[in-house]
């Protein structure tokens, strides 16, 4: 057991009664057996797990016992968590991981380490199913524990209060000389660093937990590919390439640096007020970036269809850094997994510059996250809200649906930087960058043109977007996604 593993300020396992009220938990597996020899120990795992109801949604429950060694992760636990999360898989239920842990069971040695690599095997099994996985992390959750469940779930909460992190203060002490600074391995400080999705009090958990259920639970037993026939949705009229559609005449009268100009002060929804219109009740991913934002959840009008939703960035004027596009990475990869629609929200003048964003990879991370979004499986629809500069917007771009509002742009690098690149104008540089929507779209970068200025507005045509894609045959989808993005564009606007 992690010598950190002592109850200390323990939150009280009357918290969890009601929320595990409707699970029933089997007996305990099997104690592992005394490899070692380790005198007077019994063996007996910390982890059970049951089947029922959480907030009314039918879930798999794997629930640790701080009572039983500290709540410390052995060969019997692995066991555990191991048919918890085959039963997960085949009764499609999610799993919800109850963690209160001080780590690997030291008493078992190796023999209980290596049932952290089982432990993932089952989540990688998961994965694979498309099944969701949450992990509330208790006071104390750390070590392999930490590692291998509770950092590597789709959503994770932290209570209030609790330790949480790789190491124990008291071994991070003893390994290193000097215990670590205060308010380290918090449950406040694993929020800050976007660890964890959520840090709530006890009593808030339960709101929380339910609407991460929601989120990640289909709406219903009956699969897309059978259920009962209904019309689609009819597409949105394609306006002709010619000449300008309707709604975007002032959009066609302006410069280019008039358009940077309106895209910049006029008066428009950001990215975390349409976030908030698409999913009202989703729960959020968390990342330490402040720039992205995101969200998984039911659309608000959407039938009872689930999204992830990214918001990059998240405010005007937002530069996002590496952090945010591994949460943009993160999120798409989520979509993927769970088999619901990506939306992404893209107002960013680029990402960061800088010697801070060079150390820590921006490149990489950009690069990375376009790699996801492409990849991702699931219908993927962007909407271009205001500024769109560079990589650091076309990565949230590349999706099967661009839609570009009437106070947006879209340029292969922010007219500052053209201007200074090519020693012309600020105002000039705007003008020749063919950046307006209505370029755009003549160019067949932009599928979609939105006269809608206000956030519910926006949320209904994404949502209207996103369900006309749910009715088209995935591996077209996927196809003509793959093929949009590795052709050219028009020839001339």
């Amino acid at each position: 057991m992690d010598s950190d593993s002592r109850p200390g300020r323990q939150t009280s396992a009357d918290w969890r009664a009601d929320l595990l009220a409707g699970i029933t938990l089997g007996p305990s597996t099997a104690p592992a057996v005394n490899r070692s020899g380790w005198p007077d120990y019994d063996g007996r795992p910390a982890l059970r797990w049951g089947v029922g109801l959480i907030a009314g949604v039918p879930t798999v429950a794997a629930v640790w016992d701080f009572a039983v060694h500290g709540g410390s992760f052995g060969e019997a636990d692995a066991a555990g968590f191991a048919a918890a999360a085959a039963a997960a898989v085949t009764s499609r239920r999610p799993l919800v991981s109850f963690l209160r842990s001080g780590g690997t069971r030291l008493q078992e040695g190796v023999a209980g380490l290596v049932g952290l690599p089982r432990a993932a095997l089952a989540l990688a099994a998961l994965d694979a199913a498309g099944v969701g996985h949450i992990a509330i992390a208790d006071q104390p959750t750390t070590g392999g524990v930490w590692v291998t469940i509770g950092s590597r779930c789709d959503v994770r909460c932290a209570v209030a209060g609790a330790t949480v992190g790789f190491s124990g203060p008291r071994v991070v002490a003893a390994t290193t000389g000097a215990p670590p600074p205060a308010g380290s391995h918090t449950a406040a400080s694993a929020l800050a660093g976007g660890l964890v999705d959520a840090a709530l009090a006890p009593d808030a958990v339960a709101d929380w937990l339910r609407r991460a259920l929601i989120a990640l639970t289909p709406p219903g037993p009956i699969e897309p590919a059978t259920r009962a026939p209904t019309p689609p949705p009819v597409p949105m009229a394609r306006p002709a390439r010619a000449g300008v559609p309707a709604g975007f005449e002032r959009v066609a009268a302006r410069s280019g640096w008039e358009q940077v100009t309106a895209a910049r002060t006029g008066e428009r929804p950001d990215g975390v007020a349409v976030l908030c219109a698409l999913l009202p009740d989703g729960v959020d991913l968390v990342g330490p970036d402040p720039l992205v934002g995101a969200r998984i959840g039911a659309l608000h009008g959407g039938g009872g269809m689930r999204a992830v939703v990214v918001a990059v960035g998240a405010r005007r004027g937002s530069a996002p850094g590496p952090a945010g596009y591994r949460l943009l990475a993160r999120a798409a990869q989520l979509a993927g997994k769970l088999g619901v629609g990506l939306v992404t929200l893209v107002d960013t003048p680029g990402a960061a510059g800088g010697a801070p964003a060079e150390a820590a990879g921006i490149a990489a991370a950009i690069g990375d996250a376009m790699a996801a979004v492409l990849a991702c499986p699931c219908p993927t629809v962007s909407v271009v809200l205001g500024e769109g500069g560079s990589g650091g917007a076309l990565a949230a771009a590349v999706t099967d649906i661009v839609a570009m509002t009437a106070d947006s742009y879209f340029t292969a690098l922010s007219p500052e930087g053209t201007a200074t690149t090519l020693r012309i104008p600020i105002e000039q540089a705007a003008d020749r960058a063919g950046l307006r929507p209505t370029d755009l779209y003549r160019l067949g970068f932009a599928d979609r043109l939105l006269p809608a200025t206000g956030a519910d507005q926006v949320a209904q045509a994404a949502t209207g977007l996103l369900a006309e894609l749910a009715w088209q045959d995935p591996v077209q989808r996927r196809r003509r996604r793959q093929q949009r993005w590795s052709t050219e564009l028009r020839d001339s606007l």
